[in-house]
């Protein structure tokens, strides 16, 4: 039985008999409700947090722990529910769609035009944040995902070139695991086997097979012997994490032990997004000295990404013109260049100067700048699917990654027939 997210769509006889109160809270005080838990995620949070209240107001923190954001949406259903909707919450993509249908979210069309983000923004951000023509959230950073890190230290020290190309990856694997290294840092957590799934599917199968697969959803591109290849390739990533001497599996584990994996040479190679360079960064490691950021092989003109939004709970009343000054200065070029440097993430924003940031942000950013580079959205952080889309082929491909009498042949046709499913029921004439 799949384990799905509650939908908003369960709130939506309350949304329309009543507006939803916010916890009670002062003048110019925004609770609001986010993932961000982690070290960086931490950093970055107080820094939007100062930013606030030198214009004014107060953040008034609404964390709840666990990465892939799924156990705060449950709790942002919960409390909308019980009428104690927060003024603000983190809501990434698609799902953005739904609570905004429903009149959930308040439109920001007064904020966009006045800052003019329809000009100085990516225009992927702004389809992003805007809903029926729209704009219902704000957005803060976008990060890539297809992401492979190598510990250079590490690798110096044990004299292994590092690799440029699955070969490569597996002629390291082999010296790393012979000189007592776990070659992978991973976890068995759905949403991360999810993520590292996305990256490999995006390596064999290409953008455009991509995008027809998640993006449109055609149910013939799931015949492809690529997605059987990106299932194999997951598969062969997992049993490379194997501890070396230990008959374990990886095991589920927060995302931030598996940096620490990685930054402390328990494991020389990583895939993960770009919030794992900000948590390194809080660790103080630093980029081109202390680690390679590469795009995962087969993906190095390609740009898999999602965005962090920040969407504003309607029915707060008097709170607007305060959601509204929040959200203005999440968009400014000041607060994105702060925010970002210490996320990992780069501007939303085509503006701002990031010559600050690290090589491997620089990188992302002009590869996501540039209009002919390939931009795909994430499965597995909301951007190509909703909660219920996403959460079922996460459990899906979750459960083949652990189940090693499951062929790729059997996975794949079990993705296509949970896409039929997904796909909207057609009603007679």
């Amino acid at each position: 039985m799949l384990a799905l997210t509650v939908l908003p769509w369960c709130c939506a006889a309350l949304a329309a008999s009543a507006p939803l109160p916010a916890p009670q809270e002062g003048a110019g005080e925004l609770n609001v409700l986010h993932w961000w838990t982690s070290a960086s995620e931490r950093a970055a949070a107080n820094h939007v947090a100062a930013r606030m209240a030198e214009n004014g107001l107060k953040w008034v923190d609404g964390a709840v722990a666990g990465g892939g954001g799924g156990p705060a949406i449950k709790v942002l259903n919960e409390r909308i529910l019980r009428r104690m909707a927060p003024k603000v919450a983190q809501l990434n993509g698609q799902s953005m769609t739904e609570w905004a249908d429903m009149g959930l979210l308040l439109e920001l069309d007064g904020v966009a035009a006045k800052r003019n983000w329809s000009k100085v923004m990516f225009p992927q951000v702004m389809a992003q944040v805007t809903v029926r023509g729209h704009v219902v959230a704000a957005p803060l950073g976008i990060q890539r995902i297809n992401n492979l890190y190598l510990n250079k230290p590490l690798f110096k020290r044990l004299g292994i070139d590092l690799p440029n190309d699955w070969d490569g990856i597996e002629r390291a694997a082999a010296k790393l695991r012979a000189a007592g290294v776990t070659p992978v840092a991973f976890s068995d957590e759905p949403w991360q086997v999810a993520t590292v799934f996305e990256a490999m599917l995006l390596s064999e199968a290409g953008p455009a097979l991509y995008r027809r697969m998640l993006e449109q959803r055609d149910l013939n591109a799931f015949d492809d012997p690529a997605l059987a290849r990106a299932l194999q390739r997951l598969r062969t990533w997992r049993n490379l994490a194997q501890p070396v001497g230990a008959a374990a599996a990886p095991g589920e584990r927060p995302w931030t032990d598996v940096v620490a994996d990685f930054a402390n040479e328990r494991a020389g190679m990583l895939i993960m997004g770009d919030w794992a360079r900000g948590e390194l960064g809080a660790m103080g490691l630093e980029g081109e000295r202390d680690f390679s950021c590469k795009a995962v092989p087969g993906t190095a003109q390609a740009h898999l990404y999602s965005i962090d939004t920040l969407a504003m709970l309607a029915g707060n009343g008097g709170s607007t013109a305060d959601q509204e000054k929040m959200a203005e200065l999440l968009g400014s070029a000041t607060l994105q260049l702060g925010y970002n440097r210490i996320k990992g993430s780069i501007p939303v924003r085509r503006d701002v100067p990031v010559d600050e940031l690290d090589p491997c942000a620089q990188q992302s950013f002009h590869l996501f700048a540039n209009p002919n580079t390939p931009r795909v959205p994430s499965l597995v952080h909301r951007m190509a699917f909703g909660e219920v889309g996403k959460n079922a082929i996460i459990e899906t491909v979750h459960r083949f990654a652990l189940d090693p009498t499951q062929t790729p042949a059997a996975a794949q046709r079990k993705l296509q027939g949970l896409l039929r499913a997904l796909a909207p029921k057609k009603t007679a004439p």
